[in-house]
């Protein structure tokens, strides 16, 4: 794109190249994402772990969540009620249900109220200065916006990674990216590297 795109212009083209990777290579890409976090210190260190349940070919989370769970973290996963996102701990997958747009969410549970989790979340697209375009509905940011401590990583195909997006001042940013080819950071001065 010569010139910046709008944030549904990205989502129109995202959407297109994630519904068009096939099963195998969105589930091999998965898995070299899921292994570089479970190698982070951010991850061993982590008592618990906000995680988003994949839909629509994103970035696959179950592996993670099975990971966390059999090493003894708390796992909590969000729904929405309201228009406000929630995290609950995760009790199975069997205690899941279609929630907004369809994707999963608890049918009911214990709310997370960890102001200090390692928080990991989706994305349509990011740019090379962390800044994220979601899906419209901006419940990460207002979840975000509350009182809280959450190192926040999302996870991404590379395809999901441009030069720069559209974004707004009050669009929160992850503290980190992680691709199948990448892991994107912050450092000091709010320089960013690659690596």
């Amino acid at each position: 794109m010569n010139k910046m795109a709008s944030k549904e212009e990205v989502r129109k083209v995202i959407r297109g190249y994630r519904m068009s990777l096939s099963e195998e290579s969105a589930v091999m890409k998965s898995i070299t994402i899921s292994e570089k976090l479970l190698q982070m210190e951010e991850y061993k260190k982590a008592d618990c772990i906000y995680c988003y349940i994949d839909f629509r070919n994103e970035v696959k989370t179950k592996p993670i969540i099975r990971r966390a769970l059999g090493d003894g973290k708390k796992v909590a996963v969000p729904r929405v009620e309201n228009g406000k996102m929630e995290f609950y701990y995760f009790e199975g997958y069997d205690r899941l249900q279609p929630g907004i747009y369809g994707v999963l969410e608890p049918v009911d549970g214990i709310l997370a109220i960890n102001t200090d989790a390692l928080l990991i979340m989706p994305g349509v697209a990011f740019d090379q200065e962390n800044h994220r375009i979601g899906y419209g509905g901006g419940y990460y940011d207002r979840y975000l916006e509350r009182p809280n401590q959450h190192f926040k990583i999302a996870l991404a195909y590379q395809f999901q990674i441009f030069r720069q997006i559209p974004f707004e001042i009050f669009d929160i940013q992850p503290d980190l990216i992680l691709t199948e080819e990448c892991i994107q950071k912050r450092k000091a001065a709010d320089a960013l590297y690659c690596y």
